[in-house]
């Protein structure tokens, strides 16, 4: 087995190709490498080369790197043991906890490979290759296809592709789109199906600080946990079984203990999810006037709702942990993001590089007579889109927003499933009937039925607001023309009836309509709800989907436009693929007198406890701090354990649990956030405010060492 320290020591030598004077701004695709800035990279610290960060035809640093959920984590041994962060790993964590059992509050060690908890909910996937298909799919389609027929066209043959490739192995290939259909690349995975949790520390450390803290700096959060992949004896990736081994990585990282100063270089490789830097101001505009702030308050009701039935109960706080975390990191992203817009006045950027590219288009008759009126365009699609728009944010919160009506829109899926057998007798399909048996227990372990009620009032009196010509028909029955306290209480009846009469608020219901046939299932009076608000989302969903392709294919124009313009090599929009951004250990700046150091340290940590959560310290972490018993991992300059830093490095949602690299293919450190200044970013980066937070590679080894005396762990590692 080669370690990465080995297997870099057989590179060739270093390439020196530079095309760009950007800020250390994008995040790249690894088939860009050869563009960026290697001259600058290698002046504050880079030693690899391209093909030791990804080679397609051989093992690179890439191979080290995993996809994980709704994360990314990266291998750091020979025996498949991951890194992730705490909150990527979070759902892992609930999923094996209970009041008897309170591993998200208590933490989690598992001493020996035999006591690792599977989580079969986890999948982890690193990319096998990445081939450049663009002319195969546009192959498909012509200029005097319709919009709807392209699309289709493209669909068809995107499926066909991975069809193909994937043939008869266990590998999971998907073609993604690049600057809105002007490039196609199909990425194949290696994806592992027996995952399981080996370490995490206690919430009080991997969530200190809370919500409170969240997009902020200074941070003072332990934000990571372990994982490890396992497959069978022969090597197959299959699901968990007793006797499966752990998985030998062709690359793991070697963690770095040497630490990091201001102006070091630093990379990040992970799996970004969406990014809107080429956008339109008329874009812009709907999300910053409708989209943005009707979402903050949906998300706000649930939170509120769920918040209030855990403040006592330990059980249902645990049941709805993972959920409530997720929706209050998105709502206070998204109230992050309009503050940006308020402050950098995106707009007004916007429209000011508009302008610019308008001008570029006036010297070339030919791209102005192609693209000339794309803005347009795409603004007068927005305003058709703004008809719906509200009750579609509406609708895409609604149907998720209680397991109950989760749990009636899988029966209804269910009993649309059932075909003939050979005999001609229509029954259920098996494989759908498996998953939905498995899907009821889950669902139900996880539920409290109070909740589940306040949870779909609340929303469908939200939604029974919604502005004239976008009501929702199954709500405006409910309500008729009833207003204030009257329309509450017909909802809240409403509720409360469906609740009573349905079948599906127990186990023993469930498999009592397992057993029904198509008719019965629909008649099923929550079945029924789910049946009409169903028939109203279809609808909308069916106009959503026509203007969306209309605007996809205007953007791609733009983007074809933009290339024109700036040229070729520009970074595309974020898309769950895998890329690299670069830059360095830096401070900042946030406003006028203030400026924020790089680093964090467990002093911190002791000033910020207050007593209450989500600032109480552990006893054992305050033990160690008084006594100074930091092992070897303080940092000489502060004489205190290193707990985070800063890195102009370019991340967003989907990046959390990558690996910070230094300049010799170390881990330095785990990203896990962004700060409040640039939490716009998702739509305009700014080089004097876009950090990325990180926690420091020596705290997560201390905690580890010092705190959990996770000998068996330490053992594991490589530590340079």
């Amino acid at each position: 087995m080669k370690t990465l320290f080995l297997f870099l020591s057989t590179i060739a030598a270093l390439f020196y190709l530079t095309a760009f004077t950007f800020p250390d701004e994008g995040m790249w695709t690894l088939n860009q490498l050869g563009i960026l800035q290697w001259d600058k990279m290698q002046k504050t610290g880079l030693q690899l080369t391209p093909e030791q960060i990804y080679n397609p035809n051989g093992t690179s640093l890439k191979d080290a790197i995993v996809l994980l959920g709704g994360g990314t984590s990266s291998f750091i041994s020979a025996d498949g043991l991951m890194l992730t962060n705490h909150h990527v790993a979070f759902g892992a964590i609930q999923s094996v906890s209970s009041v008897e059992e309170d591993r998200l509050k208590e933490g989690f060690l598992a001493q020996k490979h035999e006591d690792e908890l599977s989580i079969p909910s986890y999948t982890a996937q690193v990319v096998f290759g990445q081939k450049d298909v663009t002319d195969e799919v546009l192959s498909a389609v012509n200029d005097t296809m319709s919009i709807e027929t392209r699309a289709k066209a493209i669909q068809t043959k995107i499926q066909e592709i991975e069809k193909r490739e994937k043939g008869s192995t266990e590998y999971n290939c998907r073609v993604n789109e690049f600057y809105n259909g002007v490039k196609y690349y199909l990425f194949t995975y290696d994806i592992f199906r027996d995952v399981r949790l080996v370490y995490a520390p206690p919430t009080a450390i991997g969530n200190y600080g809370g919500e409170v803290d969240n997009w902020m700096w200074p941070r003072h959060t332990g934000d990571f946990a372990l994982m490890r992949v396992y497959v069978a004896p022969d090597g197959k990736r299959v699901k968990y079984a007793k006797e499966n081994i752990p998985y030998k990585p062709k690359v793991f990282l070697p963690i770095s203990q040497e630490g990091i100063k201001e102006g070091d270089f630093a990379m990040i490789l992970g799996f970004p999810g969406r990014t809107f830097r080429y956008r339109t101001a008329a874009e812009i505009q709907l999300a910053k006037a409708e989209t943005l702030p009707l979402s903050i308050a949906l998300f706000k009701i649930r939170m509120d709702i769920i918040e209030a039935a855990g403040k006592n109960d330990r059980a249902t706080e645990i049941k709805y942990a993972s959920r409530w975390r997720g929706m209050a990191n998105v709502y206070k992203n998204y109230l992050g993001t309009l503050d940006g817009m308020r402050r950098t006045d995106i707009l007004k950027v916007k429209k000011t590089e508009e302008e610019k590219f308008l001008q570029f288009l006036e010297s070339n008759p030919e791209l102005k007579n192609k693209y000339g009126t794309i803005y347009t365009e795409i603004a007068s699609a927005f305003e058709q889109l703004k008809e719906i728009n509200q009750k579609q944010v509406v609708f895409s919160q609604l149907m998720g927003s209680a397991d109950v009506l989760t749990m009636a829109n899988r029966f209804r899926s269910f009993a649309n499933s059932f075909v003939k057998d050979s005999t001609g007798e229509i029954v259920p399909n098996p494989s759908t009937l498996a998953e939905l048996k498995i899907f009821i227990l889950n669902a139900y372990k996880n539920t409290n039925f109070k909740v589940d009620r306040d949870l779909l009032t609340a929303m469908l009196l939200k939604a029974s607001k919604l502005p004239k010509g976008q009501e929702i028909s199954v709500i405006s029955n409910i309500i008729g023309d009833k207003t204030g306290e009257k329309r509450t209480r017909a909802i809240t009846e409403f509720v409360n009836d469906l609740h009573d009469d349905t079948k599906i608020t127990t186990i023993e219901g469930c498999e009592k309509l397992l057993k029904k046939d198509p008719e019965d299932i629909i008649d099923d009076e929550f079945v029924k709800f789910s049946v009409a608000l169903d028939k109203d989302n279809s609808q909308l969903i069916a106009k959503v989907n026509t203007l969306n392709q209309k605007i996809s294919r205007l953007r791609g124009k733009l983007l074809e436009a933009i290339m024109q313009w700036k040229g070729k090599d520009i970074y595309p929009d974020a898309n769950r693929t895998l890329r690299l951004t670069y830059g360095e250990v830096e401070s900042y700046n946030p406003r006028n007198a203030v400026h924020y150091d790089y680093q964090t340290t467990l002093g911190g940590i002791i000033e910020k406890e207050t007593g209450e959560e989500p600032f109480v310290v552990p006893k054992k972490l305050k033990q160690l701090w008084e006594t100074k018993d930091f092992g070897n991992y303080a940092d000489p300059q502060t004489n205190d354990v290193p707990v985070a830093f800063l890195a102009n490095l370019d991340i967003t949602g989907g990046n959390s649990g990558s690996p910070v690299i230094n300049g010799k293919g170390e881990l330095i450190g785990l990203a896990f956030d962004g700060n409040w200044e640039a939490v716009v970013g998702d739509y305009l980066f700014q080089d004097k405010m876009n950090r990325t937070i990180s926690v420091d590679a020596r705290y997560i080894l201390f905690i580890i060492d010092k705190f959990s005396n996770a000998k068996n762990i330490m053992d594991e590692l490589l530590i340079k």
